[in-house]
């Protein structure tokens, strides 16, 4: 009998077992990649086959979580699966942006404290746990090759787009129908090709929404995320065949070398046939066995390395410049050690903000339960 990404993800009693290793792999190669473009050594990480980590780590997140949350979405209420996402999202965020904010902005800014504290930047930074991102406080590593304060930031509004959209889909029983979910990926696609490639015809206002909702580099985001969806749906019907992975591997690595490097993100027609590849390859490992060192094990670190690495980076190459700045063997160094210090902090994160609110969610949700039955 021939397996299907359902039948082993059954066999596993509906948990992948590839998908923590996956998880803290990919947050880890982000701080990688990061490593390279904050220090000043983007030109070399993005002229060297490496720039495809840029394209693709992030997409890979976003397919993982559309698989993973799917199932949570046919059994879940609306209300209970916003607060889950909600309770899963903001505590860390929130924690990340007050400390970015009130402590490590003062230490490093350039300017006095009250003009730091009286300035529109410091005050609209708090916006981002909200979504509405701005990466710049006032007079904070501005002498760095960027000023912002954590780049990282720029996925969070895509994120909740996403959980925007599963929310409709779970209105509309989208998230029930393969069929209907697949008209809407390919309506999506083509919309956005026919906004890319006739873009000099709206006004220039509908031309920016049309390009910001349809071509962008979030919206690359948006289809990993729906393709994991369909992915999900279709998990009795795609074979778990190894023949696949390697071919969907050979596309990617046919990607590294054949797109446009500078333009690849942005341009629609190629996300046809990489992302998919890339999704397949995402879930393929996630329900393969992986080994995982025992620190993993205790809790799911991945978010908060990704949440938290780069202030830290920026701070390392502020007190370090000559160790960290500007160099090749500099942006290792700081992947190593600003790595360490992120999965410090990420622990953290995890045991003390992290796990005890959704900790205090289940019992709420016990109590409530308990309270309904009586």
């Amino acid at each position: 009998m021939n397996k299907t990404f359902g039948s082993v993800l059954t066999s596993y009693r509906g948990f992948g077992p590839g998908f923590d290793f996956l998880r803290i792999a990919l947050a880890f190669s982000i701080v990688f990649s990061h490593a390279f473009l904050n220090n000043g050594s983007d030109e070399f990480f993005r002229g060297s086959p490496l720039w495809f980590l840029e394209y693709a780590l992030v997409p890979m997140f976003f397919a993982l979580s559309g698989f993973l949350i799917c199932g949570s979405a046919q059994r879940l209420s609306l209300k209970n699966f916003l607060i889950n996402r909600g309770l899963r999202i903001v505590p860390a965020l929130a924690v990340d942006i007050v400390i970015c904010a009130l402590i490590i902005g003062p230490i490093f800014t350039t300017v006095s404290l009250q003009a730091y504290f009286s300035d529109r930047h410091f005050h609209s930074y708090f916006l981002n746990i909200f979504g509405y991102i701005h990466y710049t406080l006032p007079g904070v590593f501005g002498n760095l090759p960027s000023d912002q304060v954590n780049g990282a930031l720029w996925t969070v509004p895509w994120e909740i787009g996403c959980y925007i959209i599963m929310s409709v889909f779970m209105l509309t029983a989208v998230v029930r129908s393969w069929k209907r979910l697949a008209v809407v990926i390919v309506t999506y696609v083509v919309v956005g090709m026919v906004v890319q490639f006739t873009a000099s015809i709206p006004p220039k206002a509908v031309e920016g929404i049309l390009y910001l909702l349809f071509v962008s580099r979030g919206t690359q985001l948006i289809l990993a995320f729906s393709l994991g969806l369909l992915a999900y749906q279709l998990r009795d019907r795609i074979p778990y065949n190894r023949m696949i992975l390697v071919a969907c591997i050979l596309i990617a690595l046919a990607a590294v070398f054949l797109l446009d490097r500078d333009q690849a993100i942005y341009q629609v027609p190629n996300r046809i046939i990489v992302i998919p590849a890339l999704v397949y390859i995402t879930i393929f490992i996630g329900l393969t066995p992986m080994k995982l060192p025992a620190v993993f094990k205790k809790g799911d670190y991945s978010y908060g390395v990704y949440l938290y690495h780069d202030p830290f980076l920026q701070i390392l190459m502020t007190l370090f410049p000559t160790l960290f700045l500007g160099t090749r063997m500099g942006a290792i160094a700081l992947f190593i050690v600003g790595l360490c210090i992120a999965m410090a902090v990420a622990t953290f994160s995890c045991h003390f903000i992290e796990k005890p609110i959704l900790q205090m969610r289940k019992k709420y949700s016990f109590v409530a339960t308990a309270r309904g039955a009586a």
